[in-house]
């Protein structure tokens, strides 16, 4: 049997210099990541969804 595989994390300052994201999604993910935290890309993804397809007020 094999060990489960366990997601990478990273820093908030990976996010932000990652090619993945467009700059618009930088600056989104530069304001919602706590620096002192650690994210795996699903979790940035996911706030980065949950931002862009909130409705405004």
């Amino acid at each position: 049997m094999s060990e489960p595989e366990q997601a990478v994390a990273y820093r908030k300052e990976q996010f932000l210099t990652a090619d993945r994201f467009t700059r618009l999604e930088k600056d989104v993910l530069a304001g919602l990541l706590q620096s002192d935290n650690m994210y795996t890309m699903e979790q940035a993804q996911h706030l980065l969804d949950q931002f862009m397809n909130k409705e405004a007020n």
